[in-house]
């Protein structure tokens, strides 16, 4: 598949990248607001063309998908943008920063026809997706509880995660990922949230509870005030399994997985996971899936379900804090309603 890139930034240079050791995947253009900045970043991955507007890029007929790696507050104008021109979208997390913005996105690809998936990258890793295998086979039971947290320490007062007006905050940039995590592991929606935040008028810290189906309950953490630190446990009614780097793992370096089986005395195992490049996997799997007309999958993907109940679960943590009451969490997926990823090429 041909790409088109909007942004410069670090994740997009992550991503470029990434495609350059793929044998499908070709970056064929670069938009940027600085035309400077754009052209530099062509040079450096050998991509064609550098646009200095984003509309230019949309109006690329070779440009077959669009990655969006913008600001958090532009995900939804220029995704429907994107998909109004005829390009699948590939958008970084989060989503959107709303709910209503999702749907309005999901509106938009069903309405043109095009694929649109939040571009959580640890999804198409192979440690992910042996995780997903293994509590499908029922290694651990029924699970109880998922604890996950990531953070790290945020020292520049410049850096655009902390600008309130392009949707910056802990939440929206790394506390997303032990959200949904938790919500791939339990693979419903959660019920509940209750939410304590520092920091104004982002987010510097947050922490939050979940309540599921059945009062099984997640906790996520996230913050910019901490040491470096990312870790997921879920624990089963047999057993648990723990992830030291479960969200982005290096491409250089393998990965384990540490399983206990056994109820009270439990065993304990490692599995390694070879080094994977999950950008390079995000992008090959998104072009397949295209391509192929597919529904997008929960095990080796991101399904747009997901992606919803995400942010309604965030608008609900934010609720909690702010409120300081339980909030309970918009029904995100009147989704059976929206035919999600039976979209196909034209």
């Amino acid at each position: 598949m041909k790409w088109g890139i909007l942004s410069a930034g670090r994740i997009a240079r992550r991503f470029a990248g990434a495609l350059t050791a793929s044998a499908t995947e070709q970056v064929v253009a670069i938009a940027a607001r600085d035309g400077e900045r754009a052209t530099a970043f062509a040079a450096d991955f050998g991509i064609p063309r550098a646009y200095s507007n984003y509309t230019a890029l949309l109006a690329d007929p070779e440009v077959e998908a669009v990655y969006l790696a913008l600001p958090n507050s532009l995900h939804a104008e220029w995704s429907i943008a994107a998909l109004q021109a005829g390009k699948h979208v590939l958008c970084e997390k989060p989503m959107a920063t709303t709910l209503a913005d999702g749907l309005a996105m999901v509106a938009a690809a069903q309405a043109n026809r095009r694929l649109l998936m939040e571009g959580f990258m640890y999804r198409f890793h192979p440690q992910t997706i042996t995780v997903q295998r293994l509590l499908a086979d029922g290694v651990i039971g029924e699970v109880q509880q998922v604890r996950g947290s990531f953070g790290f320490l945020l020292d520049d007062t410049t850096n655009i995660r902390l600008n309130a007006d392009l949707g910056g905050g802990a939440l929206y940039d790394i506390g997303c990922y032990p959200l949904s995590y938790a919500r791939m592991v339990f693979g419903s929606q959660p019920r509940t949230a209750s939410a304590f935040v520092n920091g104004a008028p982002i987010d510097f810290s947050l922490s939050g509870l979940l309540r599921f189906d059945g009062d099984r309950h997640a906790t996520i953490t996230c913050s910019f005030r901490s040491a470096w630190n990312q870790r997921v446990e879920i624990i089963g009614d047999a057993g648990w399994i723990h992830l030291e780097r479960p969200f982005n793992p290096t491409s250089e370096q393998a990965t384990s997985i540490a399983v206990a089986r056994g109820g009270r005395h439990v065993t304990v195992e490692t599995i390694t996971i070879p080094p994977a490049d999950h950008f390079q996997l995000e992008a090959e799997g998104f072009a397949r899936l295209a391509a192929a007309g597919e529904p997008i999958p929960a095990i080796g993907a991101m399904p747009l379900t997901e992606s919803l109940d995400n942010l309604a679960a965030m608008e609900a943590l934010f609720t909690s804090a702010h409120t300081a009451t339980h909030s309970v969490i918009r029904a995100s997926a009147f989704v059976p309603e929206w035919p999600v990823g039976t979209l196909t090429t034209s």
